[in-house]
């Protein structure tokens, strides 16, 4: 399979040679892909999504089994540049999107992206492709909690926390369009955005004693949680369950043990293209409404990081200019670090606890805590090429 798609050898990547801090990151020039594999394809890239994930990539916290320069990145949209001789339902020039962890060849913070075709769905028709890039991995941890973990149905009384966020304000619009009845947390200047994404009561959790405002609503407890809030706002979670209640918390934050309740700690998003494909629909339909924080170009994507970051950790609304060297275009050879991921992407691992048993899918807890506000996206532009 030939490349026609693509019109010149090298490539535009933010990449790192060396795990470490904000000033490992270069923008580098590197060869384009290689044509794809039987079942793979090629995207050029023209927005990514950015999230605190990407900084445990950086700092090995995440490891990927890929050569330096490794590209970082682990979502976006593009259109389809080539696809392996055994692809079918895409062809050059498609608007598509991916998301691969672990790595499969490079990330998504650079012109050209290769991945199995597995990993990817058709692009929101009513998004332009910048914007589409911010969709995957909020898009699949929403939908995938609240349908197949937690189960959500009609009548269910649901509590969203950081409502507002990245993966909280699909998971409202989701949880509502299911029938539940969705209680929310926010700051106080967010309270009409999320009650117009369909939260019937929205608690400040600034000024308010969560626990006792929902236990007034409802003194048996919600039905099911999804909380995406680190710290003692997790605990807060469990004990506004009613009994045998669950919950998925996000953060890994979650210490209380509450018999006859049930709290996953650490959540699992696969690669599903097939569920991105589902997401982008009820988009295009109307059904969910996707809100982007902000939009940058590719020559700040470390700017959109720190950005990210900044506001998780101390509320900031914008930060200062990366130490990362932007705009400067270095070249960089590989070096080993490891062979190619195999087709079965996850971003996060899995813990569930029941009534003080736990179970361990994977030894991931610390690493979890660390990403507890890995929720949010910040997309940013290659349209510039």
């Amino acid at each position: 399979m030939s490349n026609t798609g693509i019109k010149k050898t090298t490539m535009r990547a933010w990449a790192i040679n060396a795990y470490g801090g904000p000033e490992r990151m270069r923008l580098v020039e590197l060869p384009v892909p290689p044509e794809p594999g039987p079942r793979d394809v090629l995207i050029r890239m023209h927005g990514a999504e950015v999230g605190d994930w990407d900084a445990l990539v950086r700092e090995r916290e995440w490891p990927m089994e890929r050569p330096f320069p490794l590209v970082l990145g682990l979502a976006g949209a593009g259109t389809v540049a080539a696809v392996g001789r055994e692809v079918t339902g895409f062809a050059e020039s498609d608007s598509v999107y991916a998301y691969s962890y672990p790595l499969y060849h490079n990330g998504a913070w650079a012109d050209y992206m290769l991945v199995p075709a597995s990993y990817v769905a058709g692009a929101l028709a009513s998004l332009e492709l910048t914007r589409a890039g911010g969709v995957p991995i909020v898009g699949l941890t929403a939908h995938e909690t609240l349908t197949d973990i937690l189960g959500v149905h009609q009548g269910d009384v649901v509590l969203i926390t950081a409502a507002a966020g990245g993966v909280g304000h699909l998971a409202v619009q989701i949880a509502t369009g299911l029938g539940a009845h969705v209680v929310a947390t926010a700051s106080r200047r967010n309270h009409d955005f999320v009650r117009a994404l369909g939260a019937e009561t929205v608690i400040d959790y600034t000024a308010e004693d969560v626990v006792a405002a929902i236990r007034t609503l409802y003194p048996d407890g919600v039905d099911k949680a999804l909380n995406g809030v680190g710290g003692e706002t997790a605990n807060q979670g469990v004990h506004t369950l009613r009994d045998g209640g669950r919950m998925v918390d996000l953060t890994g934050s979650a210490s209380v043990v509450r018999p006859g309740v049930r709290v996953d700690t650490e959540y699992v998003v696969r690669a599903d293209a097939d569920r991105l494909a589902g997401v982008a629909r009820m988009i295009d339909d109307g059904r969910l409404t996707l809100e982007i924080h902000e939009v940058f170009p590719f020559e700040r994507a470390p700017d959109a990081l720190e950005v990210v970051q900044a506001r998780h950790t101390h509320g900031a609304k914008s930060c200062s200019r990366s130490r990362s060297n932007i705009g400067q275009t270095e070249s960089m050879a590989q070096t080993d670090g490891g062979g190619p991921s195999n087709e079965n992407g996850y971003c996060f691992y899995t813990k569930s606890r029941k009534g003080g048993a736990t179970t361990q899918r994977r030894e991931s807890r610390r690493l979890y805590k660390k990403a507890k506000n890995s929720v949010t996206t910040v997309p940013f532009s290659l349209d510039s090429l």
